[in-house]
């Protein structure tokens, strides 16, 4: 019974966190179906390395726009 409920909530958070880690990768233009496979391998790390990479590319653009320094 304890066994089967781990497969139920294993099974459970690879329906919940695949699709949020590919949208998240999908809104900063990256691949929607390579970021959704890597939320099927490691379910609940793959959406902070996705927000990760979000941060670090929204930080990049802003290091770009701004004018260089005297």
């Amino acid at each position: 019974m304890f066994l089967l409920r781990l497969l139920l909530i294993f099974g459970v958070s690879l329906l919940v966190f695949a699709p949020i880690t590919g949208y998240i990768a999908y809104n900063y233009g990256r691949s929607f179906w390579r970021w959704f496979g890597l939320g099927l391998l490691l379910p609940f790390v793959s959406v902070f390395i996705a927000l990760f990479m979000a941060m670090r590319e929204r930080a990049a653009e802003e290091r770009a726009s701004r004018p260089p320094r005297p």
